[in-house]
């Protein structure tokens, strides 16, 4: 039978108990931001980010939707552009 203690730690205990790393940008190895590519096309900056880090997908975010989902994912790059489709922030892993 289980221990009911083990059963009731939260993810953090569980996380810290099994020494597991939290997904966080040390998580992910390799290239993690592309500063050089503020002020490029989006689209631009999708083929390099993809052309730099195979298996990666870069996602072209526009001005009316800035927000990004909660969860980290290794491989998932967002690319924040203007209205003009020029990206305005640094691209980063997330």
């Amino acid at each position: 039978m289980k221990n009911h203690s083990q059963i009731l730690k939260s993810p953090m205990e569980r996380i810290k108990h099994n020494n597991l790393r939290m997904p966080t940008q040390d998580f992910c190895e390799g290239k993690q931001s592309w500063p050089e590519l503020v002020g490029y096309c989006g689209e631009t900056a999708v083929k390099i980010i993809e052309k730099e880090r195979p298996g990666t997908v870069a996602i072209i975010l526009p001005p009316d939707q800035q927000w990004r989902p909660l969860n980290f994912v290794c491989g998932r790059v967002f690319v924040s552009v203007n209205e003009k489709g020029i990206v305005q922030w640094i691209p980063v892993m997330g």
